[in-house]
């Protein structure tokens, strides 16, 4: 586990400063797709950064196996509704309006398409968002970029480091996988794109 997946205050404060502006934006625009007075369900929640976002009648649950982020989460308000359970424990899903997956699935590589299908089996709405670009490096640099990520970047003691810098997606890749797996829009805000699949839809 990297330092910033110990600290949440630190992840929190390193992810406001890398994505800038579009982060407040990202999580406005998933809040408007998830409307209001929905029971959310997000996967790989952290530490519940879009929470604050959310229409005040909404219901919210989250999963992560960071306690630490679990804490913090804990702490934004009464209604945070947060367990230390594994999200390919597909059977124990509660029942909810929308399922929500932040920077998820770059960490989960091979296992990112399954967890799309599962999640769609269980859900009226799906919401993704994640980076769209590459963070694989070239073969020379893979032993020193896994290092620093071990150390100080991206690795969340949980999936195998090597997994994330497997990551291959720019926008035109991530939105193709998007769509062979059934999503109904796409919209793109800073490095980020976010995925809306539909039931209606599907």
């Amino acid at each position: 586990m990297s330092i910033m997946y110990r600290y949440p205050q630190l992840y929190d404060l390193l992810v406001r400063i890398v994505h800038g502006r579009s982060l407040k934006k990202r999580f406005e625009v998933i809040a408007q797709e998830i409307g209001e007075n929905k029971k959310v369900f997000e996967l790989g929640c952290g530490t519940a950064m879009v929470y604050p976002f959310l229409h005040r009648g909404s219901k919210y649950e989250g999963w992560d196996l960071n306690e630490n982020f679990l804490a913090m989460a804990r702490k934004r308000a009464d209604a945070v509704k947060v367990f230390n359970k594994n999200i390919f424990d597909f059977d124990s899903y509660p029942d909810n309006d929308v399922i929500l997956i932040c920077d998820v699935l770059h960490h989960i590589i091979p296992n990112h398409p399954k967890l799309v299908e599962e999640a769609l089996k269980r859900t009226k709405k799906l919401i993704i968002s994640e980076p769209a670009r590459s963070f694989k490096p070239p073969k020379i640099l893979f032993p020193i970029v896994r290092l620093f990520t071990n150390i100080l970047g991206d690795y969340d003691g949980i999936n195998d480091s090597s997994h994330t810098l497997e990551w291959d997606y720019n926008k035109e890749k991530l939105q193709s996988f998007f769509q062979s797996m059934g999503c109904s829009k796409t919209i793109t805000v800073g490095w980020d794109m976010i995925a809306v699949f539909d039931s209606n839809c599907i």
